[in-house]
């Protein structure tokens, strides 16, 4: 077993070599890797886990969790010499490094969506400020064909079991082709995911989505959607949001359409505020009370779970994602707004 362990940190320097070869190589990532490799683990791994109706990977991150308690305890009662500690700690990373990058990660180092599909994805203030009217339009129609009355909130009728249906029978990113056909789990650890401040994640090492039930549907709807776009091999979080709002937009459900759209002008309001703030609150002043209720409906919920130890999560998500390219970390959600605004340009 020591052995074994001394082979995995050998492994570390080839492996940094490596993704240092791979970040600078795309057209390689998305020949291989993307469009080759992929797809084949992808598929091999759902035929086996979509057949399981609970997480195997929120298990799997238990066992870990398991695992390091006991080496922990280990540590402290010094039934580990401090070689054997760093020996094994060092090893331990290998392994996950080589599980990631292999499993899902090399994703990040792909070639950008927007260049994939010819997308400008600079925008101006004008054409900003053209969009977020856009999706204002459109949300208020939705609204209002759904509940008739200006003031309530949309009252989505299904339940999550109906909506992960809706979602999965009808997710389709035509814009490009893919291989793989995704698909939706719940997490067995909701509740810690709500302290967290997570409304899902992808698994990168059982390639499942795990979605929060504790969340209102509208958030339910948009974070699914944004999951199963990583599942496809997206792995920038604007391009999976970007992806989440086309296939929402192009449900034939009204209400996860209604979704799409209220989702995009969030963004788009909140990148035009920051531009023109003046402009920005004068576009939303047209927007219905009653799905500023919808938004007010998710802000409670996220405060009744608020915590001290959430934003430090949220620091080491943030430190995650710049350290895989995303340069703007967590704020790279909000990058979706380039694509959007290319999208609509076509569409209207």
């Amino acid at each position: 077993m020591r052995r074994i362990h001394f082979i995995f940190v050998g492994l570390l320097p080839l492996q940094i070599l490596f993704l240092y070869i791979v970040k600078r190589n795309p057209l390689w990532v998305e020949k291989f890797y993307s469009n080759g490799f992929y797809p084949f683990l992808f598929n091999i791994y759902k035929s086996f886990l979509n057949k399981v109706s609970f997480s195997i990977g929120d298990i799997l991150y238990l066992l870990i969790l398991i695992y390091l308690g006991v080496c922990f305890f280990k540590i402290i009662s010094r039934r580990l010499k401090f070689k054997h500690i760093v020996i094994n700690i060092l090893s331990s990373i290998s392994i996950l490094i080589i599980a990631f990058y292999c499993g899902w990660g090399l994703n990040y180092f792909r070639i950008p969506l927007n260049k994939r599909i010819g997308y400008k994805i600079n925008y101006s203030e004008k054409e900003i400020e053209n969009t977020l009217n856009i999706l204002i339009k459109n949300s208020n129609q939705l609204h209002k064909s759904l509940t008739n009355c200006d003031s309530l909130a949309v009252n989505i009728p299904y339940n999550k079991t109906k909506i992960a249906s809706l979602i999965e029978n009808e997710f389709n990113f035509d814009l490009e082709k893919y291989n793989v056909k995704p698909y939706l789990k719940n997490s067995i650890f909701s509740t810690s995911l709500s302290y967290m401040g997570y409304a899902g994640y992808l698994n990168p090492f059982t390639l499942e989505t795990q979605i929060n039930t504790k969340i209102p549907k509208l958030n339910y709807i948009f974070t699914a959607a944004h999951e199963m776009a990583h599942q496809l091999g997206v792995a920038s979080e604007s391009e999976a949001n970007f992806i989440a709002f086309y296939t929402c937009i192009n449900n034939l459900d009204p209400f996860i359409r209604f979704t799409g759209y209220v989702f995009a002008l969030n963004y788009c309001y909140g990148e035009l505020i920051k531009i023109n703030p003046t402009k920005a609150n004068k576009a939303i002043k047209s927007l219905s009370f009653g799905i500023k209720e919808n938004f007010r409906e998710l802000s409670r919920f996220w405060k009744l779970y608020r915590n001290p130890i959430e934003p430090i999560l949220k620091k080491g998500f943030d430190s995650y994602l710049k350290l895989n390219g995303q340069t703007q970390g967590i704020k790279s959600y909000d990058e979706m707004t380039g694509l959007v605004i290319a999208y609509l340009q076509k569409r209207f």
